[in-house]
C-alpha cells in the first residue's frame, strides 16, 4: 500500500497501548516513520501492534508493584500487629537496628531490611526499598 503524509494509518499507540488509526507525520524512504494518534493526539514513532509476549512484559511492573506492596504491608502488620505508634522518626544521626519500624517525613513507614557497614541500612517503604545513611554524627 502507498502512504503519504497527512494520509491515515493503523499503528501502535505508545499512550494508549491499543492498536488505532494514526495520521502521518513524516515519511523517510516511503514508509511511514512518525504518527499522531487520532484519538489522544499524542506524537511518536511508527510501530506495528507487538506480540503477546510483550505486551505481557509491558504490563508486568504494575504486577510487581502490587506484590511488593503486599509483602510490604504483611511484614509491616507481622512486626507490629497493626500498631504503628513505636516507628521511631528516622534521623541520619541515629543507629538503627534491622527490623525496626522508622517513619520518614518523605517517605513515610518503613522497615529496616538490612544494616550495610556501619553507616548504611536499606529501608523498605510502601513504594519500594531505599538506601539511606544512618549513625552519621
Amino acid at each position: 500500500m502507498n502512504y503519504s503524509a497527512g494520509g491515515y494509518i493503523e499503528a501502535w499507540c505508545t499512550k494508549c497501548k491499543l492498536e488505532l488509526g494514526h495520521t502521518i507525520i513524516a515519511m523517510v524512504e516511503n514508509v511511514p516513520d512518525r504518527v499522531k494518534c487520532n484519538t489522544c493526539n499524542g506524537e511518536h514513532n511508527f510501530r506495528v501492534k507487538p506480540s503477546e509476549k510483550l505486551l505481557t512484559k509491558l504490563k508486568s511492573p504494575v504486577r510487581k508493584i502490587k506484590v511488593r506492596e503486599a509483602n510490604y504491608n504483611d511484614l509491616l502488620t507481622r512486626l507490629t500487629g497493626g500498631d504503628l505508634s513505636g516507628a521511631r522518626q528516622y534521623s541520619m544521626k541515629e543507629n538503627f537496628k534491622k527490623d525496626e519500624i522508622v517513619s520518614h517525613p518523605s517517605f513515610g513507614i518503613g522497615i529496616i531490611s538490612s544494616v550495610i557497614h556501619d553507616n548504611k541500612m536499606e529501608i523498605l517503604f510502601k513504594d519500594g526499598p531505599r538506601l539511606l545513611i544512618r549513625n552519621q554524627a
